[in-house]
C-alpha cells in the first residue's frame, strides 16, 4: 500500500501508551502496519457552485467597493485570492484564526466590518463566509485587472464569457452538451458482452488481477459496505469463475444491505439532514421517510428516469396516473414520500429579511437539482449570469419559475418574530378516510358527553371527562411523510432580481430550459400537454432520453464509486470550471447502455462489476502521481462503512431495516461542548437499537453523530459529490480511544471466546477470520501471541488494534 505515514499520530500514541491504550511492547508491529491508518490525501471536490451563489455576492455587495482596485483601502483587497492571501486575512481550512471572520463579527464599532453607517452582514452570510473558509476558501477570481477574457494567460484557467451573454457556436459545441455518441460497432462487437464492449473502450494494461479475496472484499464493500465471511472468501477462492462471481454480485444487488450502502450516497448529493440548522436547528417532520424511500427504491431497481419524476414532482405525476389512497395506493405513496425532496433544505426559522430567506430557499434547492441530476453549478447564475457556462441569470429564474408553485417551507411574515411553519407534511390517507375517522371520534364524544350528563357519580365523572379530553386532543391514526404542497392553481411570478436581491426585481420571466439546451430543451416540455403541471415538465426535461447530461451524470458517479475515480473527474461539475471526461466514449457508451435498460442502476452495476478492469489490482499503480480511472483505487473506507464493519464484525450488528432514526449515545465531553438546545433535543434511543446500520442514525445538523462526522461524514448542508478525505491525529485518537470503539472490541473480544476457546492460537485465528477474511501468518500469529502473554485481558486490546490497522480500514 502506497500510504502516507501519520508522523504526528504515532507520536500521540506513543504518548498514550503508558495508560494502556496501546501497551509500547506491542507498537514495533503496531506501527508497522496499523498506525498509517489513512491512506488518501485530502480531496476538496470542486466548490464553485458555493462560491458563486453564497460569497461572490457578500464580497461584492460589502466588501469590493474599498477593498479593491490599484489603492484598496488598508492595503487589502479583496477582488481576488491573490489579494487576501497575501494580506493574511484568510486560513483557509480554520475559521476560528481567520482575521475576516473577526472583523465581520466584531463588536468593536473601530475594527467592525463593514463600518457604520453601512449595514453589518446578517447571521447568515457570516455562516456562508464560516462555511467557505472552512471548506478550503475556494476562490476561483485570478483576474481582478480586467484582463480580456478572450485573451487569457495560460495561468488564468477556464475562460471568462463576456459580459454581454450570448450563446455561441462553442457553447453548443461543449461536449457535454453534445447527444450521446455511440461507439463505432466492431465486427466482433455482436458476439461481445456490455462489459466486454466497456474494457475495449479502456486503453490495454498489463496490471494483474487482483486475487480472489481481495477481490470478492472489495465488492461486498463496495455494494454493501460491509466485508464478506471468511466463509465466503473460501467459498470463492475454491470457485473464482466469471459464473460465480456473476451469482454472487446478484446475491448482493438483490439484498436489502444494497440500498442501505447506496442509498447513502444519493443522501450525500442531495445534502441529506433531519433538522433544519441553524441556532434552533428545529426537526423536519418525517424526514426518515424519504430515506427509507431512496433505500427502497434502489432495492427495488426502480427506474432512474421514474425516481428523479418521482422526487421533482410525484404528487403531480401521481394525479396525472390517476393514483390515490384508494387506487394504487403504494405508488401513490412513494410518489408523495419522494416530494420530501424539497423539504431538505436548511432552513432559517426567524431570517431578517423573510422574503431573501424564501429565495435563499429555492436558491438550495436549484443549487441541489443542478448538482444531483445536471452536474451543473446552475446557482452561480443568480446575481448575474454565469461567469463560465452558458447559463444566464434569465436562464437561472425561467428555471426557478417551474417551482415556484411550491408552499414555501416557512409561511411568509413581517416584523419580528421569526418564520411560522408552512404545509410541509402530508397525511398519507385519502381526505375520506381522515373524514371517517373525524365522524367516528365526534360519535364517540358525543355519547360520552351524554352518559356524562346523566352521571352524577364524581369519579365516574373523572373517569368520563378523561376520555372525552383524550378523544379531543387525539390526532388522525395515519402515516405522514414531509413532502411538497402547491400554494393553488397559480404559481407566484417570477422576475429576474438584481444582484439576486428580491427587493429589487426586474423583468418578469415565465418557466423555461436554458436556452443553450434548445432545440432539445423544446421538445419534450412542447410534446406535453399544454396543463402539464410545471414541476411535471421540469422533471420529464430532466429524465428524457434525449437530455444530455442527466445519464452521463449518474453513470459517471457509479463508476466513480467503483473505481475511485470518474471518467469525468469533477462529478459534480460537467462546465467549464470542472473538467473534461478522460474517456468521452466510454462515458457515453455507459450513458446510452443505461438508457437502453429502461435506466437500471442495477445494470450499470452487473456490466460495470463483471469487467476486466474491475478485477485489476490496485497496486502497482499504473502512474502513481496520476491515479488512472481504469485501475481500483486504494481507498480508506467511509465513515459508516468502518462503523457498520465493526459491528458486523463483532457480530451486534442489527437488523433494522426502516423507521425512525435512532439516536446514539452521546459522551458528556460532546454535550458539555455542544449547543444546548441540540443536545436537549438528542433524545437517546434504547440500547439495543443503537447497533444499527449507519444510514439510519439520526441525521443533525449542528450535531452530528462525533465518530461519524470525526471520520469526514457529508456536511448536510450542500451537495456532496465526493466527500473531502482528511487524514488527521483526531481519527486515529478517536479509533483507539472513543469509548464507543472500546465496547465494540470488547464485544469482539467475547465473540473470540465463544467461537475460539481459550487457547490465544485459535482467538488469534479466528480474529484474523473475521476482520481480514483470512488465516493469521506464521509472522502474525508470533507477534500476537508475543503480546497477549497468555493474559486475557489483553484480548479486548488486540481486537482494538485490529480494527485500526490498515487492512481493515482500506478496500484495494
Amino acid at each position: 500500500m502506497r500510504i502516507p505515514k501519520l508522523h504526528r499520530t504515532i507520536a500521540l500514541l506513543l504518548d498514550l501508551s503508558p495508560w494502556g491504550l496501546v501497551p509500547w511492547f506491542f507498537f514495533p508491529w503496531f506501527v508497522g502496519s496499523l498506525t498509517c491508518a489513512f491512506a488518501q490525501d485530502s480531496f476538496a471536490p470542486d466548490s464553485a457552485a458555493f462560491f458563486e451563489s453564497k460569497i461572490r455576492p457578500i464580497l461584492e455587495s460589502h466588501c469590493l467597493e474599498c477593498h479593491s482596485g490599484p489603492s484598496p483601502k488598508g492595503d487589502l483587497s479583496l477582488a481576488d485570492q491573490a489579494g487576501w492571501q497575501s494580506a493574511g486575512i484568510i486560513q483557509p481550512g480554520d475559521p476560528n484564526q481567520s482575521a475576516l471572520i473577526d472583523a465581520v463579527t466584531s463588536d468593536d464599532p473601530e475594527s467592525h466590518m463593514p463600518p457604520a453607517p453601512k449595514p453589518a452582514l446578517k447571521p447568515s452570510e457570516i455562516q456562508a463566509l464560516r462555511a467557505w473558509i472552512a471548506a478550503g476558501a475556494f476562490d476561483p477570481r485570478t483576474d481582478p485587472n480586467g484582463l480580456d477574457p478572450n485573451n487569457p494567460s495560460p495561468s488564468i484557467g477556464p475562460k471568462k464569457r463576456n459580459r454581454i451573454f450570448e450563446i455561441t457556436d462553442s457553447d453548443r459545441a461543449y461536449w457535454a452538451f453534445q447527444p450521446l455518441a455511440k461507439p463505432e460497432i466492431q465486427p466482433d462487437d455482436f458476439h461481445r458482452s456490455p462489459s466486454q464492449k466497456i474494457d475495449r473502450l479502456l486503453p490495454s494494461n498489463d496490471l494483474p488481477v487482483a486475487p480472489p479475496g481481495e477481490r470478492l472484499r472489495r465488492l461486498y464493500l463496495d455494494l454493501w459496505g460491509l466485508p464478506p465471511t471468511f466463509e465466503q472468501v473460501q467459498a470463492f477462492e475454491k470457485d473464482p469463475s466469471a459464473d460465480r462471481w456473476n451469482s454472487i454480485v446478484e446475491e448482493l444487488l438483490s439484498s436489502h444491505h444494497y440500498g442501505e450502502r447506496w442509498g447513502r450516497y444519493w443522501l450525500d448529493w442531495v445534502r441529506f439532514a433531519e433538522t433544519n440548522g441553524y441556532e434552533r436547528d428545529g426537526l423536519k417532520p418525517n424526514a426518515w421517510r424519504y430515506r427509507d424511500y431512496v433505500i427502497d427504491a434502489l432495492v427495488q431497481d426502480k427506474p432512474y428516469d421514474q425516481f428523479i419524476i418521482e422526487q421533482l414532482a410525484g404528487d403531480q405525476w401521481a394525479e396525472s396516473q390517476g393514483y390515490s389512497p384508494t387506487n394504487q395506493p403504494d405508488a401513490w405513496r412513494e410518489a408523495i414520500i419522494a416530494t420530501g425532496f424539497y423539504r431538505l433544505h436548511v432552513w432559517d426559522d426567524e431570517p431578517d429579511d423573510t422574503l431573501a430567506a424564501e429565495f435563499d430557499d429555492a436558491d438550495d434547492i436549484m443549487v441541489t437539482i443542478g448538482s444531483a441530476f445536471l452536474g451543473l453549478t446552475i446557482g452561480c447564475a443568480r446575481c448575474h449570469d454565469h461567469k463560465f457556462d452558458p447559463v444566464s441569470q434569465v436562464d437561472y429564474y425561467a428555471l426557478l419559475a417551474f417551482m415556484r408553485g411550491i408552499d414555501p417551507y416557512g409561511l411568509s411574515k413581517t416584523g419580528g418574530g421569526g418564520r411560522g411553519t408552512g404545509r410541509i407534511e402530508r397525511i398519507l390517507a385519502s381526505p375520506a378516510q381522515v373524514e371517517a375517522w373525524d365522524s367516528n371520534r365526534q360519535n364517540q364524544i358525543a355519547e360520552l358527553q351524554k352518559t356524562l350528563d346523566q352521571t352524577l357519580d364524581t369519579n365516574s365523572r373523572s373517569e368520563l371527562e378523561t376520555q372525552i379530553k383524550s378523544l379531543r386532543d387525539s390526532l388522525p391514526p395515519f402515516d405522514k411523510a414531509l413532502a411538497v404542497w402547491e400554494i393553488g392553481s397559480e404559481p407566484k411570478p417570477t422576475h429576474v432580481l438584481h444582484r439576486g436581491d428580491p427587493n429589487s426585481p426586474k423583468q418578469q420571466v415565465a418557466s423555461r430550459t436554458p436556452e443553450v439546451f434548445s432545440p432539445f430543451g423544446e421538445e419534450p416540455t412542447s410534446a406535453l400537454e399544454a396543463n402539464t403541471p410545471d414541476r411535471l415538465k421540469l422533471a420529464r426535461w430532466i429524465a428524457h432520453p434525449q437530455n444530455p447530461l442527466t445519464a452521463r451524470v449518474l453513470v459517471n458517479r457509479i463508476w466513480q464509486r467503483h473505481f475511485g475515480i470518474g471518467i469525468v473527474p469533477t462529478t459534480d461539475d460537467f462546465g467549464n470550471t470542472g473538467l473534461p471526461p478522460t474517456n468521452p466514449l466510454l462515458l457515453d457508451y455507459l450513458a446510452g447502455e443505461f438508457i437502453e435498460s429502461g435506466w437500471s442502476i442495477k445494470h450499470l452495476h452487473r456490466i460495470i462489476l463483471s469487467t476486466q478492469a474491475f478485477s485489476k489490482s490496485s497496486r502497482p499503480a499504473i502512474d502513481p502521481d496520476a491515479p488512472s480511472y481504469y485501475q481500483p483505487q486504494l481507498r480508506r473506507l467511509d465513515a459508516e462503512s468502518i462503523r457498520d464493519s465493526i459491528l458486523s464484525v463483532n457480530g451486534t450488528l442489527n437488523a433494522m431495516r426502516s423507521g425512525p432514526s435512532i439516536y446514539p449515545t452521546l459522551s458528556q465531553e460532546v454535550k458539555d461542548a455542544a449547543n444546548p438546545v441540540s443536545v436537549s433535543m438528542w433524545l437517546e434511543s434504547p440500547k439495543q437499537l443503537q447497533n444499527c446500520r449507519s444510514i439510519y442514525l439520526i441525521v443533525k445538523r449542528s450535531l452530528k453523530v462525533p465518530f461519524l462526522e470525526t471520520l469526514d461524514f457529508a456536511n448536510s448542508t450542500s451537495p456532496t459529490a465526493i466527500r473531502n478525505v482528511t487524514t488527521t491525529a483526531p481519527q486515529a485518537l478517536l479509533l483507539l480511544n472513543d469509548p464507543w470503539l472500546h465496547e465494540q472490541a470488547d464485544q469482539l473480544a467475547q465473540r473470540l471466546i465463544r467461537e475460539a476457546g481459550s487457547e490465544p492460537n485459535q482467538q488469534i485465528e479466528r480474529l484474523w477470520q473475521l476482520a481480514y477474511q483470512r488465516s493469521a501468518s506464521e509472522q502474525e500469529l508470533h507477534w500476537a501471541n508475543s503480546y497477549l502473554q497468555n493474559n486475557p485481558q489483553r484480548l479486548a486490546s488486540l481486537c482494538r488494534s485490529v480494527l485500526n490497522s490498515n487492512e481493515f480500514l482500506y478496500v484495494d
